[in-house]
């Protein structure tokens, strides 16, 4: 199949076939270990969403979370020199007629160095670009998450393989500051994009009830409500008392300030 896709593509692009840009430009816009896996599987299970992956993780390699695009040594070139026009020529490209909305996944700390902070000037730019702002309101989760994939190297389970994960410790101070760069980025972000179309989707609130929230994310994306079915699992549920091992002392620790309320399970 992702042969078939890789070629009808390629056709498009040459021309063989016809093909359109007037679809719904977007972003998922985050940091890690907030749900952009699972948005980005809901969204790709429709025949008519395309959504890379982090496309500017890579500073050297262009990621496309996808088989579909061979790296060009051109397209390689326009990325590392001119990101603004990789973005107009080879993420916003034609498509088939049947693509309705194109994105990809944008993190806060992606594209940060020259030439590459270009791209958040073309995005600016752009106020067709919509956004989807996907958040973790429990950010001690997502600390946590990230230091688990970090020590298993696991970042994704499409296959539903998932082994129990070992308790580890965390240390206080590293926990306070990924809260404040966090909560700072989302703040910045929000402001950043404030005149684009802007959704905020949590995860909790995704994982919970996904089809009622792709409702909503449909409807942003000016597409019609169909069926999305998650392509991906999650790696872990664990109690937080039993995932930490010094759970009670951070609880503590952090008692009577504005993180609490992340140990509140």
């Amino acid at each position: 199949m992702a042969d078939i896709v890789s070629l009808r593509n390629s056709a498009v692009s040459w021309g063989l076939l016809p093909g359109h840009r007037d679809y719904v430009r977007f972003v998922i816009l985050g940091r890690s270990r907030t749900g952009s896996n699972l948005l980005r599987g809901l969204l790709q299970s429709r025949h008519d969403v395309t959504v890379h992956g982090e496309i500017f993780k890579n500073p050297e390699a262009v990621e496309w979370g996808t088989d579909r695009f061979s790296a060009a040594r051109r397209t390689l070139l326009r990325y590392r020199t001119d990101p603004a026009r990789f973005l107009e020529s080879d993420v916003f490209r034609r498509v088939p007629l049947a693509i309705k909305a194109l994105g990809f996944k944008l993190f806060y700390y992606h594209a940060q160095q020259h030439p590459g902070k270009l791209v958040w000037d073309y995005l600016r730019t752009h106020r067709e670009i919509r956004v989807i702002h996907i958040k973790r309101h429990n950010i001690l989760r997502t600390h946590l998450s990230r230091i688990r994939a970090e020590q298993s190297n696991s970042w994704v389970d499409v296959e539903g393989r998932a082994r129990p994960a070992q308790p580890v410790e965390l240390d206080f101070a590293d926990c306070e500051q990924v809260f404040v760069r966090t909560r700072a980025w989302e703040q910045e972000y929000d402001r950043f994009f404030s005149d684009h179309p802007l959704l905020e989707v949590i995860y909790e609130e995704l994982a919970a009830d996904h089809h009622r929230e792709m409702e909503r994310i449909q409807e942003f994306l000016s597409l019609e409500l169909l069926e999305a079915l998650p392509q991906t699992h999650k790696q872990s549920s664990d109690p937080l008392r039993e995932a930490i091992v010094n759970y009670a002392g951070l609880k503590l620790g952090f008692k009577d300030t504005p993180w609490a309320e992340f140990f509140d399970e």
